[in-house]
């Protein structure tokens, strides 16, 4: 089994966004406002049929874009921990590299 790991993972304020290196060698950037419209949680998202809070959410206030810390979870998963204090949100490692946002993800398909 190959295991790819984050060595590193680090925010980027100038640009908002944040890097993630993995044991492969590819480095993952995400837009940190876009992580957190992406949150996993079910508080964010839902469950059981409900509606999560950010489907009925049209803006986010500053303070729910500002990344404060990002904590490994296990062998996993990252969790983000936000600037109005949310922090349940388990980004796991399959979850981030499928949102990735660098331009080789980015590209149309080749035909």
């Amino acid at each position: 089994m190959n295991i790819i790991d984050p060595l590193s993972v680090e925010a980027e304020d100038a640009t908002n966004t944040l890097h993630i290196t993995w044991s492969d060698g590819h480095v993952s950037r995400h837009n940190i406002e876009h992580l957190r419209w992406l949150c996993p949680c079910a508080e964010c998202k839902g469950e059981f049929g409900a509606p999560g809070k950010l489907q009925f959410t049209r803006t986010l206030r500053p303070e729910q874009t500002r990344l404060e810390d990002v904590l490994p979870v296990g062998r996993y998963a990252l969790q983000p921990v936000w600037g109005d204090g949310h922090n349940t949100g388990l980004y796991t490692y399959d979850y981030l590299r499928a949102n990735c946002e660098c331009p080789e993800h980015q590209a149309p398909p080749e035909a």
